[in-house]
């Protein structure tokens, strides 16, 4: 491991790899990633890893292009092709006006990005997906360049191009402390030895606090168990002869898309159960929670309502995992209040569909001190230890 290098990212899921790809597109080539273990063995390995263009502001729908755009180069990369399924389409359901408006607005405000939705209606979402039903639905929005992802080679991917810049990757690296110098420097303590650099970067996902908790802050992110499963074929999937829109559903928090000839589908769980808050098992790596599908019964109803095939499939595979969350949702990226040479990329809970972008993000406020774009709803909120949280 070398002494010396410019920024230290610490972490190798998405928002690491992101990062540290992007440094070297900024020219930024002495730079290093540490993992404590191997390459996405957080929450990335195990993220359903969809890829939307729906954001919550004209930043997000422009990091999230980025990410998408990023993510058909590097699947049309012959050397090294990620498997990316993009093209298929996705709906965003709603059942009220209001949420009918809030699609028409948003489609008008993504329009100024060069970004094209459609509000469509009841017919056209059953047209389009014939598997859903039309009961207590008035339409919704369809994002055209809805997808999936393979996580791990996403990562591997982006990990390549940075190492073939100059980067350099340690695996098995666990960082044991951080000592920031007079110069605002840092020391990046490992179990492999120490490396200074200039500057430090915080994208640890859900053991973010244990680093923060290295230079002294604590970030308002908390994880929380996220499920999902797969299903056994279902046969109208597999006599339809083509792929089904991944479907979306904020009536009853669910998301559903097609997986071989079954169904991934995810909870959004308003009784949520928190994770971690009491300390993170060091030899938690590759690893998920137990099952608890209680939990999700009654946004399953929604579920079924929505799609009566399901009833007819039994249950293939169960993940139940940690993800990050922030109070309002939004990831936190940029420059950490109160310390200098020191940022984060932290709370995506989207991480896989918005971290091409957030790590461009990233890598523009490192080197050049700003963002092309407004980076005002991802500004970090960071207090120090035994003091009150800035709102």
């Amino acid at each position: 491991m070398k002494a010396h290098t410019r920024v230290v990212v610490i972490g190798g899921g998405i928002a690491g790899c992101s990062t540290l790809y992007h440094l070297t597109q900024e020219g930024w080539t002495d730079v290093v990633l540490i993992e404590r273990n191997e390459l996405t063995s957080g929450t990335t390995w195990h993220s359903a890893a969809q890829v939307t263009n729906f954001g919550m502001s004209q930043t997000m729908v422009g990091l999230k292009s980025h990410s998408i755009n990023l993510y058909k180069e590097l699947r049309d990369d012959v050397d090294y092709p990620v498997s990316y399924r993009h093209g298929d389409g996705g709906i965003r359901l709603a059942n009220t006006e209001a949420q009918m408006d809030g699609y028409r607005h948003f489609a008008s405000m993504a329009r100024g990005m060069g970004v094209e939705f459609e509000v469509i209606d009841a017919a056209e979402c059953a047209r389009r997906h014939p598997l859903i039903s039309t009961d207590n639905l008035l339409g919704g929005l369809w994002d055209g360049n809805d997808g999936d992802i393979d996580p791990a080679s996403l990562c591997q991917a982006l990990a390549r191009r940075a190492r073939n810049a100059g980067a350099e990757v340690y695996r098995n690296t666990p960082v044991i402390g951080l000592t920031q110098h007079k110069d605002d420097s840092w020391t990046v303590h490992t179990e492999q030895g120490d490396i200074t650099c200039e500057i430090v970067v915080n994208a640890c996902g859900y053991r973010v606090n244990e680093v923060g908790a290295m230079m002294g802050v604590h970030h308002p992110v908390a994880s929380m168990e996220h499920q999902y499963f797969v299903t056994e074929d279902v046969p109208a999937i597999a006599e339809a002869g083509h792929r089904m829109p991944l479907i979306r559903c904020p009536i009853s928090d669910y998301y559903f898309r097609q997986e071989k000839n079954g169904l991934l589908i995810g909870f959004y769980e308003q009784g949520c159960k928190t994770w971690g808050m009491d300390g993170i098992d060091p030899h938690f790596v590759n690893a998920l929670c137990p099952d608890d599908l209680d939990r999700i019964t009654d946004v399953l109803e929604g579920a079924f309502a929505r799609m009566p095939a399901l009833t007819e499939v039994g249950i293939k595979t169960v993940v139940n995992g940690p993800i990050t969350y922030t109070i309002d949702g939004a990831p936190l990226v940029g420059p950490i209040r109160g310390k200098r040479n020191a940022f984060c990329i932290i709370g995506m809970r989207a991480g896989l569909g918005e971290g091409g972008g957030h790590g461009w993000m990233l890598a523009q406020q490192i080197v050049h001190g700003e963002a092309c774009y407004d980076t005002y709803g991802a500004l970090i909120r960071a207090a120090s230890q035994g003091t009150r949280m800035s709102s």
